[in-house]
Formats: structure tokens, C-alpha cells, sequence
């Protein structure tokens, strides 16, 4: 499948006529044409980038012996149940 705005609009209106409706979430990896394609068939729904793609991202912009020190603190971030404990975690002295 390409990967571009209509080929996604074609498939998530597939996704609609099979009876698809209601969505409030799409999780994804970022693909521009997915994210220009969701408001246009669920202007409801909300997009959050794939946390494993977001991993890889970080990952490779990272240097090598960074990658275990970085990978343990986002998880550590991400296992915050609040946005607020999530910044005590970033900011211990806060």
C-alpha cells in the first residue's frame, strides 16, 4: 500500500462502509499521509504517534551508547500515570 493522503482516505473510508464509526483514537507511526487522511474521514478522532515507532525514532538520532540510558528513561516517563507525575519524574527537584 503507498503510503500517501489519498490511499489512506480510500482505506479508511473501506474501514467506514464495513461500519467503522465512532472512532476516537488512531495510533500510528507518523505516516504524513495517514495523519492528513484521519481529520478528513474521522474528524473525531485523535492521533498518537506508535510508541515503539517513536522509540526507533529517538533511537536513531541518539549516539549508540546513549541508546540503553535513553530507552530506560522513557520508559520510566512513559509508566507515569499522570502528566504531572510524569514532570516530578523529568524534574525530581520541581
Amino acid at each position: 500500500m503507498k503510503e500517501d493522503k489519498s490511499s489512506w482516505v480510500s482505506f479508511f473510508q473501506w474501514l467506514r462502509g464495513y461500519g467503522l464509526d465512532g472512532v476516537k483514537l488512531i495510533i500510528g507511526d507518523k505516516c504524513l499521509g495517514m495523519l492528513e487522511a484521519v481529520g478528513e474521514v474521522y474528524p473525531d478522532a485523535k492521533y498518537q504517534h506508535c510508541t515503539v515507532h517513536f522509540y526507533r525514532n529517538v533511537s536513531s538520532v541518539i549516539p549508540r551508547g546513549k541508546i540503553k540510558t535513553v530507552a530506560r528513561i522513557l520508559k520510566a516517563i512513559h509508566a507515569q500515570e499522570s502528566k504531572s507525575a510524569c514532570w516530578k519524574k523529568i524534574h525530581p527537584c520541581n
